[in-house]
């Protein structure tokens, strides 16, 4: 299955093992390996919000599967994906979903056989099985995708405070020599997570286009505004006057504005005509500076000449 949308996918997941051993080359906790990518401060908010996702996800499917299962936060890192390329093999099962209103697409990755686990204890199975190696059959995928939706439903559970995630499942592949729509260089937040389920021990991971997810961690993080996305600012002291431009002439513009005339009234006009101009017109002149109206004033003279007194200031 091949999209034309931005594909962000999850390294491959090491094989699944029975009984209490890590699997071979499980990832460590860990934060973002690229430099300056987030600060410290978005990091910890990062990784303690995924650490609870990880334990509402177990308690969901223990009531679930009627069986002690446990999930942890193993690796948060960015990762290329001609890396994740590199590091995957066959077969594998990835299940594309879309998280309106996010662009790009992510990727759930589950190892066959910790699916075939999960699709034989939906149907009333053991939580062990033997070691296989084959790709889930569609009947298989489909039943994995009602786990599939849990997964991330819990997951855009903790983001609705900052914004409103709609999970939606695109379709499966199993050859990640398919998901070549991308850019190799282009960057994933790639999410790892120890799943525990009786005497099986395996990994999922979750895998979004960093760019779609910068700014909600940004503001996860408190370093931008929840509602404009701008970021946050210190409170900063009033600006200082220059006294080089005390001297600068600056020109401005009085305007009376509500002048109504006729088309053809006003090509009838000729020098020596009168307009008659409403009086409260001259208590709402505008004074421009350059071509941006600053304040209102009211119109008069002083000293014989034509001024106007300045009433009120003009928001921006």
């Amino acid at each position: 299955m091949t999209t034309t949308e931005q594909i962000a996918e999850a390294p491959a997941t090491p094989a699944l093992k029975e009984g209490g051993a890590t699997p071979a080359g499980a990832a460590s906790l860990k934060g973002l390996t690229q430099s300056g990518l987030l600060s410290d401060a978005a990091l910890r908010k990062l990784r303690a919000q995924q650490e609870e996702f990880a334990r509402v996800l177990g308690a969901r499917l223990s009531v679930s599967f009627r069986l002690d299962s446990t999930v942890s936060l193993a690796g948060l890192q960015t990762i290329g994906f001609q890396k994740f390329v590199e590091r995957s093999h066959t077969p594998l099962h990835f299940t594309l979903f879309k998280l309106d209103p996010l662009r790009g697409i992510g990727l759930l990755e589950i190892p066959p056989q910790l699916g075939l686990n999960i699709v034989g204890r939906l149907l009333g199975g053991p939580a062990k099985l033997e070691n296989v190696d084959r790709a889930l059959t569609d009947i298989e995928a489909a039943l994995l995708d009602q786990v599939s939706d849990v997964v991330l439903a819990e997951w855009c559970g903790p983001w609705r405070s900052l914004q409103e995630l709609k999970p939606a499942l695109l379709g499966h592949e199993i050859d990640a020599s398919f998901l070549n729509t991308i850019s190799r260089e282009t960057l994933i937040l790639e999410l790892t997570f120890e799943i525990e389920m009786g005497e099986c021990h395996g990994q999922f991971r979750i895998g979004l286009p960093y760019a779609s997810m910068e700014l909600l961690i940004r503001r996860l993080a408190g370093e931008c505004d929840v509602k404009t996305g701008a970021p946050s600012r210190a409170p900063t002291t009033a600006p200082q006057w220059n006294p080089q431009l005390d001297d600068v002439p600056v020109q401005l513009t009085a305007v009376c504005r509500g002048l109504e005339l006729a088309v053809q009234a006003l090509g009838e006009l000729k020098a020596g005509d009168t307009l008659p101009i409403d009086p409260q017109r001259l208590t709402e002149v505008e004074i421009l500076v350059g071509a941006v109206a600053k304040f209102v004033g009211t119109l008069g003279t002083s000293e014989g000449r034509w001024a106007v007194q300045l009433t009120r200031k003009l928001e921006a």
